[in-house]
């Protein structure tokens, strides 16, 4: 018969063992309560990541673009940003070429972007109706920029032809003012710096006062094409 060893009791042991090795029940306060925070912690992670992955597609230019610039569909490309709402209702964000080719039918830059600029809505000046009659320009090549095209807005300056020995030379003056450049043919790069390129400008001159002035001055010199920047071009 087994011995019991002083203060110890039979008949207590067994329950004390018992009630230790018992495992709490879920419904117990604090069961419950870990419970909760471990699932309001998941829900709080999920829609964490789910606001952190979340993109919205809006349009942004693949190229330079300047201001008085056409815009031209085929310079803009869809990219995935993280914008709030809205931020991104500032930018241009039509579903598919199409809508964007109608929305910027006749558009013309308001300002210059870099390549890989997202397009502001803003910078997107609204269709204008624009009269006037086309000059064409024969310039050199080191008397324009080098990378003029149309869309871009100058100013043309005429200079005398050298003067003959004994002449003095007269100083160059500005023609036509503030014009939008139409096209610009031939390629300076195949020529040299000396060759001669044909700029054509459209000039607004309601009253016939610009024109006949200029072109006088044209017959008796050289062009020279200065282009103007900024938002306001």
């Amino acid at each position: 018969m087994p011995t019991l060893l002083p203060g110890s009791s039979a008949s207590a042991t067994p329950h004390t063992d018992a009630r230790r090795l018992h495992r709490p029940r879920w419904t117990h306060p604090r069961a419950v309560t870990g419970a909760a925070l471990v699932a309001v912690c998941m829900l709080l992670g999920g829609l964490l990541v789910t606001n952190v992955a979340k993109t919205t597609e809006v349009w942004a230019v693949s190229a330079d673009v300047r201001a008085g610039e056409p815009v031209r569909p085929g310079d803009l490309e869809r990219v995935d940003v993280r914008l709030d709402p809205v931020a991104s209702g500032a930018y241009l964000d039509e579903p598919d070429a199409d809508s964007l080719s109608e929305r910027l039918s006749g558009a013309a830059w308001a300002r210059d972007l870099a390549a890989g600029e997202l397009v502001p809505v803003a910078a997107v000046a609204g269709e204008t109706v624009v009269s006037g009659v086309e000059v064409p320009l024969q310039v050199t090549g080191t008397a324009m920029p080098a990378d003029l095209g149309p869309g871009h807005r100058v100013d043309v300056w005429v200079a005398a032809e050298q003067p003959s020995a004994g002449t003095r030379s007269e100083a160059a003056r500005r023609v036509i003012d503030d014009v939008a450049v139409v096209a610009v043919h031939g390629d300076a790069s195949a020529f040299g710096e000396g060759s001669v390129r044909s700029v054509v400008v459209l000039v607004e001159d309601e009253r016939g006062e610009v024109l006949p002035r200029a072109l006088a001055a044209l017959a008796g010199g050289s062009a020279t094409l200065v282009r103007r920047m900024g938002p306001s071009a």
